[in-house]
């Protein structure tokens, strides 16, 4: 793993398509699995992780890391601090994912070290099962508001396809209204319309260095976007979901329009 690391290359691809970095799933022992609330940090594990971070980190590349629960995100804190001695990763923008119950301790040692965060909608189909696992904890998972209000640059997504729908409005509603998609209520961190899509467009387009490219509608910036059936901003909230394309351009170009 280490040499391919350092024989990797990115951004070598198209403006569709790319390689940008290293990660989710830093070393496979290490990565926590959501439903699961008995992760257990063992030494030998978390010495391979940093060996990992330190070599992306030499090879001046991003990284991002899958990590959910409290312990795994300490122990990866402390092997992040470790290579940032060696070698700072300012500018790297390295993302830590998920971090479903990241605290606000935890928040500040991410801002020292110039970290972004990566959260996601999974509760949608997953948060019953959630809170049968992690209990009360569970209303806190994603942390949104938590996140928000640390300052974090943050950013939000589905994740994959297997955990939750791609729909971005389905996301984009989950982060306001805390909803599943049955509508049962599972998150009490719900943030406001426009930090969630502040989060799901410009602070993504930053993650993959493409800020001067995607992420809002400027000025020699990818005439990508789409034109709504209904306003976002005015909807009522249970509606967002519900939101539809009328018109799709990529790159000043109509590739598909309802009729």
């Amino acid at each position: 793993m280490l040499t391919e690391i350092q024989q990797a290359t990115p951004f070598q691809g198209s403006d569709t398509f790319d390689n940008i970095g290293w990660g989710e799933s830093v070393y496979l022992p290490a990565t926590t699995q959501l439903l699961r609330n008995d992760y257990v940090v063992r030494p030998e594990d978390m010495r391979q992780v940093r060996r990992i971070m330190q070599a992306v980190a030499e090879g001046g590349m991003f990284l991002n890391a899958h990590v959910e629960m409290e312990n795994a995100i300490d122990a990866y804190l402390d092997e992040l601090e470790a290579v940032n001695k060696v070698e700072p990763m300012k500018g790297l923008r390295w993302v830590l994912s998920h971090l479903d119950q990241v605290t606000n301790a935890q928040l500040e040692r991410m801002k020292r070290l110039g970290l972004y965060a990566g959260l996601h909608s999974r509760p949608l189909i997953q948060g019953a099962l959630m809170h049968t696992v992690h209990g009360e904890r569970a209303w806190d998972m994603p942390p949104f508001k938590r996140v928000q209000d640390s300052g974090i640059v943050w950013g939000l997504g589905s994740d994959a396809t297997a955990v939750t729908t791609a729909n971005p409005f389905y996301t984009l509603s989950f982060a306001v209204t805390g909803r599943m998609l049955g509508g049962r209520r599972v998150n009490r961190q719900s943030v406001s319309r426009e930090q969630a899509l502040i989060a799901h467009t410009r602070s993504n387009a930053l993650f993959v260095f493409q800020e001067s490219n995607l992420g809002s509608i400027a000025p020699g910036k990818y005439a990508d976007l789409l034109v709504l059936d209904r306003d976002y901003f005015t909807v009522p909230a249970a509606q967002i979901k519900d939101i539809r394309p009328a018109l799709t351009m990529v790159g000043g170009t109509i590739v598909y329009q309802s009729r």
